[in-house]
């Protein structure tokens, strides 16, 4: 890898796999409809298949950490070139106003939505009280947080030091101080939405801040890519071992200490795979196109809007098809989820007010 052309452009690949993980997040909440060790707000009856829970448990061992990653290698990139205000100013269009756009809409649709599956009586007090829940809304208020409240010399304070350390070293302090933060977030459970989110924004904090010092440092890339932890056959290897660990856990029903050991490795995985997914999409050649343009920039009013959907087709769902086929309801609510969503970010494109609430680009009129 040639360090001067890192990201001289747009990398259509990284772009792409951003969008990637955001959507992968629709097929983990369709998914969580089926029976399990968490509770959530609609629990089918159906025996899921243990090959397919363990693989949606690996994804979720990386997909958030990977996003963040990403998010702080592309906001280095951003304030290197444009600057500090550019960036604050990006970020309360891009990120905080969708925030508080979606933060407006979801917590009491969602409060509706339960009370309708449980036939409960719908009070303004619940509506109130909904604006108690993030649901999936904490992760922009995590990135929220990184991007505008924390000051940027300390993501410079850390670079120099991510900077002096071997690649091996440096991985070995990310995984000590994401399972410290992942520690932490058991102290805090139960206590509320808004408390919990301390430690775990202090967990992807860790990500954030390792992509932003890769750009900042990106001399040591081509370093970095031919270190001997940087081996797609050592991280395929580590991916198919977890996935073997989680499938059993689930299949043999392991429980106490032994059963959080797939976990564990995942956060080792997660670390390294954000290293590598970034060097490999980098080099990817993709020619930009209106299918790749239309993902990138719907995949945020996506994950905003699909959550509601997903939840309650889940519960419809769970009535029309039969209860062996697990994966295939998962897969339908999935692709409807999508396409409701999809449906919505070009409604929203069609109006500048919608567009500006929700920070995607609206449609550009055509000249007569």
């Amino acid at each position: 890898m040639k360090t001067k052309s890192f990201l001289s452009s747009r990398n259509i690949g990284l772009d792409l796999l951003r969008a990637g993980l955001i959507i992968e997040g629709v097929l983990l909440h369709a998914s969580r409809s089926l029976p399990g060790e968490n509770s959530w707000i609609y629990n089918s009856q159906r025996d899921p298949s243990t090959l397919f829970t363990a693989l949606l448990s690996l994804i979720h061992t990386f997909r958030m950490e990977v996003f963040f990653f990403l998010s702080g290698m592309f906001s280095a990139l951003i304030i290197l070139r444009k600057g500090r205000a550019f960036f604050h100013d990006n970020r309360r269009k891009r990120v905080l106003l969708p925030l508080l756009s979606a933060y407006i809409i979801i917590p009491p649709l969602m409060y509706c939505l339960e009370k309708q599956m449980s036939t409960s009586v719908i009070t303004l007090k619940g509506v109130l009280e909904s604006y108690a829940t993030l649901h999936h809304l904490w992760f922009l208020v995590s990135l929220s947080i990184m991007s505008l409240l924390i000051p940027n010399r300390f993501y410079q304070w850390c670079a120099r030091y991510f900077a002096k350390m071997p690649l091996p070293f440096l991985i070995a302090l990310l995984i000590v101080l994401g399972n410290l933060f992942f520690v932490m977030k058991f102290l805090t459970k139960g206590q509320g939405d808004f408390i919990n989110l301390i430690p775990v924004t202090a967990r992807f904090l860790v990500y954030y801040t390792a992509g932003y010092a890769l750009y900042i440092h990106r001399g040591n890339i081509s370093c970095y890519s031919n270190s001997i932890v940087m081996n797609g056959g050592l991280i395929t290897a580590l991916a198919m071992a977890i996935w073997l660990g989680f499938f059993m856990v689930a299949e043999f029903h392991i429980e106490g200490a032994m059963k959080y050991l797939p976990t564990l490795a995942g956060s080792v995985f997660s670390v390294l795979l954000s290293y590598w997914l970034v060097f490999k999409f980098e080099k990817i050649q993709i020619k930009e196109n209106r299918m790749l343009t239309t993902i990138i920039d719907s995949a945020l009013v996506i994950y905003l809007l699909h959550y509601p959907v997903v939840i309650a087709f889940s519960w419809l769902l769970d009535t029309w098809l039969p209860a062996q086929f697990s994966i295939i309801y998962v897969l339908i609510d999935f692709v409807i989820g999508i396409a409701v969503s999809v449906m919505c970010y070009f409604l929203i494109k069609q109006s500048h007010y919608a567009s500006f609430i929700f920070g995607v680009k609206p449609k550009m009129k055509k000249c007569t």
